[in-house]
Parts: C-alpha cells; sequence; structure tokens
C-alpha cells in the first residue's frame, strides 16, 4: 500500500509540474527598465531618446540589438549611443553619458562600440547593435535618433504609427514607460493615444498634453503598437499629406483591437484561474489520498472482511437484467423527391435578398453558428462585387488583389476581413490563399487565427442582429426566428431547392448568375453540387466566359481550390477549438501597417 500511495504522489506531483511549468526558454538578455521620451516636431519627424537598461549574463556574447521601426518614417538619422556612467549619489537629474564609438566591422573582443545594419525588411527595421562590456549584469545604455517624417496628415487629423517594441524578436521587457511630447499649439482636447499588442500597455493624455504609454511587462512574444491621433494644427510643415479623411476608419480600426486586446486578457485570465485550480485540485486529491488510505489502513483489520462481502452483495444487486432490454431504433427520416411535372416547372430563380451578405445568411440559417467556410464565402462575395480581382495561380491557389473603392461602402466584418488578410498577412495590395493558409496553419499563428476569428464572428453577429432575424425567448438563452426571419427563411430553402435541381443541368443558367449565387451557395451548403453540374455543362470551362472573375476562363480551372480553403480552414479550426484552452494564450501579432489603406 505504501509503494502504491508513493506512485500516486508521483503521479499527481507529474500532473503539477504539467501545470506550471510551460514556459519558453528565456533569451540571452532581457530588458529591466525602458524609459523613451519622444518629440514631436512641426515638420512631421520625431526626436527620440531612450534609456534602456539591459540584463545581460556572463555567458552571453556578442551585441545586444535594439531594433527600431523606420516603416512610417522616410529615413533615421542622427543616432548617437552612450553609456550611463554609474554615480555614488542619485542627486543629479542628468546621469553622465559616455559615448559609444561608431565602426563599421565590429569584432567579438571589442567593447563600448556600435554599429548599424538593414534589418530583415531593410525598409521596415533598422538593426542598432551594441557591443557592451563583456562582465554581464547590468548595463543602462541611451540611443538619440530621428525619425523623418512620421506623422501621416489627413485632412481631418495628424497620426502617427510606430512600433517601439517589434513583434518577432523575442526580447522580455519590464518596466517600460514611453512620452510622446506633441508640437506647440496642439489642442490637448483631441489627443487620442492608442497602444496595441502588450496585455498590461495602458496609455493616457498627460495634463501637458502628451502622451504616455506604459506596461510593466512584455512578454518574449507579446510587442507595442503606438497609434497617436492628434489636431494636426501644430504640424505645420508636415510633408506626408494624405488627400483624404482619415479619423473615422483609424478610430475604427483602434476599436476592433481594443476589443482584440480584451479578448485576449480575459483569455489570459481563465487561463491563470483554470491553472490555479488545476493545482488546487491536486492538492485536494494528494491530501484526500492520503487521509483515505490512513482511515483505511487503520480499520481494515476490524472491517475488512465486513466490506468485501458488502461489495459482493451490492454488485450482485445492483446489476441488470438484460434478458428483457429493448434498444428503440431512431426513425431515420425521409425526403420527397420531386417529381417529373415539378421538375419540368421549375421557376426562374433569384437571391431573396442580396441586401445581407452570405455571412449573414449564415447567422439567419444556422444562429450563432459561424464557421470558417463563412469567410470564404465573404472574400468570394467580395470578387464577385469587384471589390477584388482574383487570379488563379497554377490550379492550387488563387491571388487576390484589392481595387480602388470606397471603404465607407463595405460592412464592418467585410472590412476587418480585407485588413486582416490584405495589411497583416499580404502586402496591402495582394494577398495569395496559399500565403493566409501558411500563416493560419503555422507554429505560433494557431491563437493569432483563433481570436482574429473570435473578431470577426463578433462583427457578423453584431451586423446580422440589425435585420432582427431572431429574437430572445427570456429568461433562456433561446432563439426562434421572428415574423420576418422567418419568411427569408423560407424564401432561401426554396431558393436552395431550386439551386440543387437547376445544378444537375448546368447550362439552364447563365455563368453569370452561377457566379453570383455562387458566395450564398457557400452558406447554403451546395456550392459543390453548383460546381460539379458547372463541370459537367462546360467540361474545358472555356464557355466560362465573359465579364466575370470566380468562373472566369482562367480561373475555373482552380475552383476546387476554394473548398480545399474550406476544408483546411475548418480543419485548423476544429483543432484550435479543441486545443485553445490548453495552449498558452499569445499576443495577437500584426504587421506593419502599411501606408495603403483599405
Amino acid at each position: 500500500m505504501k509503494k502504491v500511495l508513493f506512485e500516486l504522489a508521483l503521479l499527481i506531483g507529474y500532473a503539477l509540474v504539467t501545470f506550471t511549468v510551460y514556459a519558453d526558454t528565456p533569451p540571452k538578455y532581457s530588458v529591466r527598465e525602458w524609459h523613451i521620451s519622444a518629440v514631436v516636431n512641426p515638420d512631421g519627424s520625431m526626436n527620440v531618446e531612450e534609456y534602456i537598461t539591459y540584463d545581460v549574463p556572463r555567458s552571453h556574447e556578442g551585441p545586444v540589438v535594439r531594433h527600431i521601426d523606420i516603416a512610417h518614417s522616410s529615413s533615421m538619422e542622427n543616432l548617437e549611443v552612450f553609456s550611463v556612467i554609474p554615480t555614488d549619489t542619485e542627486d543629479s537629474d542628468q546621469p553622465e553619458l559616455a559615448p559609444y564609438e561608431f565602426v563599421d566591422e565590429p569584432d567579438q573582443n571589442m567593447s563600448k562600440v556600435y554599429t548599424t545594419k538593414p534589418g530583415d525588411s531593410p525598409e521596415e527595421v533598422q538593426e542598432v547593435l551594441m557591443y557592451l562590456p563583456a562582465d554581464g549584469g547590468k548595463h543602462t545604455v541611451v540611443l538619440k535618433y530621428r525619425l523623418n517624417d512620421l506623422v501621416s496628415l489627413y485632412r481631418d487629423t495628424a497620426v502617427l504609427y510606430w512600433n517601439p517594441v517589434i513583434k518577432g524578436y523575442d526580447l522580455g521587457v519590464r518596466n517600460m514607460d514611453m512620452r510622446i511630447a506633441l508640437p506647440q499649439g496642439t489642442k490637448p482636447d483631441g489627443v487620442k493615444p492608442f497602444v496595441y499588442g502588450a496585455l498590461e500597455g495602458s496609455c493616457e493624455v498627460l495634463e501637458d498634453g502628451a502622451a504616455g504609454i506604459t506596461a510593466k511587462k512584455l512578454g518574449s512574444k507579446e510587442f507595442m503598437e503606438v497609434t497617436l491621433v492628434f489636431p494636426k494644427d501644430g504640424v505645420v510643415q508636415g510633408r506626408k499629406l494624405i488627400d483624404n479623411d482619415g479619423l473615422g476608419r483609424i478610430l475604427e480600426e483602434q476599436r476592433l483591437k481594443m476589443e482584440e486586446m480584451e479578448l485576449l486578457r480575459h483569455q489570459k485570465e481563465q487561463e491563470r484561474k483554470l491553472r490555479l485550480a488545476a493545482i488546487a485540485g491536486a492538492v485536494a486529491g494528494i491530501v484526500g489520498i492520503g487521509v483515505c488510505v490512513w482511515v483505511w489502513m487503520r480499520k481494515r483489520r476490524s472491517r475488512l472482511p465486513g466490506v468485501f462481502s458488502g461489495l459482493e452483495r451490492e454488485v450482485h444487486a445492483d446489476k441488470p437484467d438484460l434478458r428483457h432490454g429493448v434498444v428503440p431504433k431512431q426513425r431515420a427520416e425521409t425526403f420527397e423527391t420531386p417529381t417529373a411535372e415539378q421538375q419540368k416547372e421549375m421557376p426562374a430563380v433569384d437571391l431573396p435578398a442580396d441586401y445581407y451578405t452570405p455571412a449573414e445568411l449564415s447567422v439567419l440559417l444556422h444562429g450563432r453558428k459561424i464557421t470558417p467556410r463563412d469567410m470564404v464565402a465573404t472574400l468570394i462575395d467580395l470578387a464577385v462585387r469587384r471589390y477584388l480581382d482574383v487570379e488563379a495561380s497554377g490550379d492550387k491557389c488563387y491571388v487576390l488583389s484589392l481595387r480602388d473603392f470606397e471603404p465607407t461602402s463595405l460592412k464592418p466584418h467585410e472590412e476587418y476581413l480585407l485588413n486582416w488578410f490584405f495589411k497583416d498577412i499580404g502586402d496591402g495590395e495582394k494577398v495569395s490563399t496559399q500565403a493566409i493558409l501558411q500563416v493560419a496553419s503555422g507554429i505560433g499563428f494557431n491563437n493569432q487565427f483563433y481570436n482574429r476569428f473570435i473578431i470577426w464572428k463578433k462583427l457578423v453577429l453584431r451586423q446580422a442582429a440589425r435585420w432582427r432575424f431572431n429574437k430572445r425567448v427570456t429568461p433562456f438563452k433561446l432563439y426562434r426566428r421572428t415574423p420576418f426571419g422567418q419568411q427569408h427563411y423560407k424564401a432561401w430553402i426554396k431558393f436552395k431547392r431550386a439551386l440543387k435541381q437547376l445544378s444537375s443541368r448546368g447550362d439552364t443558367l447563365s455563368p453569370a448568375d452561377w457566379e453570383r449565387f455562387f458566395a450564398y451557395a457557400f452558406s447554403l451548403g451546395i456550392a459543390r453540387q453548383i460546381v460539379k453540374g458547372l463541370k459537367k455543362a462546360y467540361p474545358d470551362g472555356l464557355s466560362c466566359d465573359g465579364d466575370l472573375v470566380v468562373f472566369g476562363r482562367d480561373n475555373f480551372v482552380a475552383i476546387d481550390h476554394w473548398f480545399d480553403l474550406t476544408k483546411r480552414f475548418d480543419l485548423i479550426w476544429y483543432r484550435l477549438f479543441r486545443s485553445i484552452r490548453q495552449s498558452a494564450v499569445q499576443p495577437l501579432g500584426v504587421g506593419q501597417n502599411k501606408k495603403k489603406s483599405v
């Protein structure tokens, strides 16, 4: 019995370790403190002064690297690097600085020198490599530089995008604060700072009108993206002019990002509670097992025979009599097959309603069960409505290109999907479906896909709620269709049956009509039948010509890729749905904001 108890304790101890030890290998060095003081100039440039205190282990070799975001500036200049000379007293507000020497080709034996080189994306990142003294420990360095043309001037506002901590470099940071002073004459009432990517990040407008950004801690997988919206009165000499209004779109983007971060924080808190509950349960289990075994061993001599005889009686008493058991059979549903006369009298068909999107149609048909296939249907619908161009790349993927359009013509869930795929995965103008799949299924991006999809789903549900398809049955969390929803539901089911009958003869409708119905067919679940009928009617695809996007001559050869995209999205979603509570929550990665806005 002692051996059994010992093995149980080992098993529960292993479970405790599993729940508590999950952190990645820490980086070779980290940041203990980071203070940034920035001043925006009237010409739209920004002077930056950084005090960074590194914790460097003795085993570290090579430089420490500061990755500076230059994506939204025209150039970086006036770079200087200093070390802070330690003093015995802390009376002086300004510490004494010793300059680092710039060298073109440093070697590992040098110290107090620095050099620069372009980052992995030369147009977006500038690397500053600093060779600290080789004794390890705490070292504070000071960087001073200027970012030119950082501020964008719209007709109705000025905006500054800057990422002080760039995604993807696995740098742990503690005690970070940043202060951005605006040009003289800027009205404090219109200043709106935003911070994204840091779970513990916060921002505020200070009394003097400057923007204050703080983060107590940034994990190695986190980053910090700062957006500052302010009146453009003070930037009188700015050169980066954008001839349209941007305030509304920018505020909407930031609102969605704040919702995204709230979702991450909530999941992080739920994970923390789950781990604590698991630890508490394991400890309680050890204590409970110990008490039970102690009581059992103490009384085993006097009660052991009675216990076993009682158990034997209970087993015989509880044994079910299966001789008279009957397993009821479920009756299979039957479906009526249309008569030949009904098939001959097939009426002309058209969309019951084209003023809501395929994703909103899914809410009508399936309630709140939005799936990744609705994202594919949304992409197809945007292409059919000429917001996107589609070009087949071989027979296994598509390249999607943005057309020029007015952003206000899109619904929020459509705009969010385009921003996600084109700005964060593509180059702002083009993206391939293969690249989307690689990012969605890549290591480290699973939680990003999950959380981005949850945000998109909320936008779809919010948009569909305006149609009042369903109403809630109080006090239960049940929904039933309204008269409006019931009317539209019946119309779409009738439309679905008509398309299913017509799909057996693909040439009964023009390819243009089939293309117009195709996105909605995804939500109706009959898209494959339509494609099967079209392939039968147009075996070479050459007849599917004209002003078509999805069913065009060159694109029809890869038409099955839409189904492959749906299938792989669903597979990714299914795996994530099962494992999301066990996986560590990481901040979403947002790519660099492109100069072209969606």
